[in-house]
């Protein structure tokens, strides 16, 4: 025996594997796709230990969930970013050598399963028989992280030396609880850093929703365009023609343009409720109106039926009173129909309407001080179209300033940099026309172009405004290709929106 030749190769071999074992490990810290992990935890644990197969767990509620499988011989590749499994989860039982990993957190390698009582091997055979494959040797390891809790499992099969099955030796074994030590705290970074994300995700879409709801008319348009943004931009990934065929969005890009949906109302929480909520021209001052005009026809009633029981007054004075009377009653009449449509959002105040409401203001009625409206009636019920005034809706659209205000106070990490300018700048227009910054179309990227179909398209079709009936989908698209011609829209984005599933969804 020669020990100097029997050792050198074996040294040689262990140093090559912790090389490998080394830039495994950079690659696990470099990785940030859950999925990708996965397969990368599980594809170079496999090629260390030269196994044809294997399958890696993930403990959640108690219980071991298959996420990757892979095998060679097999051409079996399933989990990540392939197929799905669907396989039931394995309960945490002593009897099978998954759970027996995780619950005592040590590895077990067995040598040839089919000459071991140690474990309940039937499903593994079971398998063989039906597939004409030989399970033989398995070496086993938990996922251990830095609180020492088990959070997963790798299951190795059939250790393969020169075309044979062989057992994993000791050595392997070292190294592989070494990988699988790198690979649990890899995965707990990972997951640690998703659960960040998740709680910031939730805070966002909790406080959004709670901004919504303040008024029982727009409860949920921010929801509404953030599923419609991420259909939308899945709807772009499958587009292969035009000037966006080319354009494909990662899973960090529909994360980082959906959360400007989310926030890209945010600024509303400021706007007074008497303005958000604002369901007529009048509002909540037609009580005042129609208390008004009870009060104004019973002073004309009033004053009539004095003159009648005047015994002083001719018959002819009687007679004047009377042709007042009953002229002032109609009038009254025919101004409450008038007042009454005039407040409704969905009467469009042209110049004839607006020149009727005009008569009703100025009119005088005999010996009564007021007439039927006051002044900030008047200006409301002068509103051209919907039902805020001017200095109303300037209020509203300040809503985009305060949104910049807000969001320029939230550190956002690095992959979210983008959020606060797509989110601020969905109202802009192509033309410039757009606010508060009337940016042209050179400044204005495609994230937020997408964020002003979709906003617009939302507000066209809901049903819980208070100013309007929501309109069918088609209609809606007739007044979006209309914004196209006047070159307010991208033509293009708005072909794939209406062309794809996207907005046939809405919650």
């Amino acid at each position: 025996m020669n020990l100097k030749t029997d050792i050198m190769p074996n040294a040689l071999i262990l140093k090559e594997n912790y090389e490998k074992l080394i830039k495994v490990g950079k690659a696990l810290t470099a990785e940030k796709d859950y999925n990708k992990l996965l397969e990368l935890i599980l594809n170079e644990t496999r090629k260390i230990a030269k196994a044809d197969g294997g399958t890696l767990y993930i403990i959640d509620d108690g219980k071991l969930y298959h996420k990757i499988m892979q095998n060679e011989t097999l051409k079996i590749f399933l989990g990540g970013g392939g197929e799905p499994i669907n396989f039931k989860p394995l309960e945490l039982v002593e009897t099978h050598i998954a759970p027996y990993t995780a619950i005592h957190k040590k590895p077990v390698n067995i040598p040839d399963v089919y000459h071991t009582e140690l474990f309940d091997f039937t499903g593994p055979k079971e398998f063989d028989k039906s597939v004409g494959y030989i399970t033989k040797s398995m070496l086993v390891v938990p996922l251990i992280n830095r609180d020492d809790d088990v959070i997963g499992v790798v299951q190795l099969i059939n250790a393969v030396e020169n075309n044979e099955l062989v057992p994993f030796s000791h050595d392997i074994e070292e190294i592989v609880m070494t990988l699988s030590s790198q690979a649990g705290i890899a995965l707990e970074n990972m997951q640690y850093v998703d659960e960040i994300r998740t709680l910031f995700d939730s805070f966002v879409a909790v406080l959004v929703t709670a901004i919504d709801e303040r008024t029982p008319y727009n409860a949920n348009h921010s929801r509404n365009v953030a599923i419609f943004t991420e259909r939308f931009a899945r709807a772009v990934n499958d587009y292969k023609e035009g000037p966006y065929g080319d354009f494909i969005f990662d899973e960090a890009h529909i994360r980082t343009l959906v959360m400007a949906a989310w926030l890209h109302d945010i600024g509303k929480i400021t706007v007074p409720e008497s303005v958000m909520n604002k369901p007529t021209r009048l509002s909540t001052d037609i009580e005042f109106v129609e208390n008004r005009i009870k009060l104004i026809k019973a002073l004309v009633d009033q004053r009539y039926y004095k003159t009648l029981a005047n015994c002083e007054r001719t018959e002819t004075e009687k007679q004047s009173a009377k042709a007042l009377w009953v002229l002032e009653k109609e009038f009254i009449e025919e101004a409450t129909a008038l007042i009454i449509k005039a407040n409704e959002p969905s009467t469009f105040m042209d110049a004839k309407m607006q020149s009727e409401i005009v008569k009703i203001y100025e009119y005088r009625f005999e010996a009564v001080e007021e007439s039927l409206l006051n002044q900030r009636e008047f200006e409301f019920l002068m509103i051209q179209k919907g039902t805020l005034t001017d200095g109303e809706r300037e209020i509203m659209e300040n809503h985009v300033v305060t949104t910049e205000k807000m969001l320029s106070k939230i550190k956002f990490p690095k992959d979210l940099n983008e959020v606060p300018y797509w989110a601020i700048n969905h109202h802009e227009m192509l033309d410039g026309t757009g606010y508060s910054r009337g940016l042209k179309e050179a400044e204005i990227p495609m994230e937020v172009r997408i964020l002003t179909i979709i906003d617009i398209y939302d507000a066209l079709t809901a049903t819980d405004r208070p100013y309007k009936k929501g309109m069918p989908a088609d209609k809606a698209f007739f007044i979006l290709g209309k914004m196209v011609e006047e070159g307010k829209i991208d033509g293009d984005l708005l072909y794939i929106f209406e062309h794809s599933e996207a907005w046939h969804f809405k919650n």
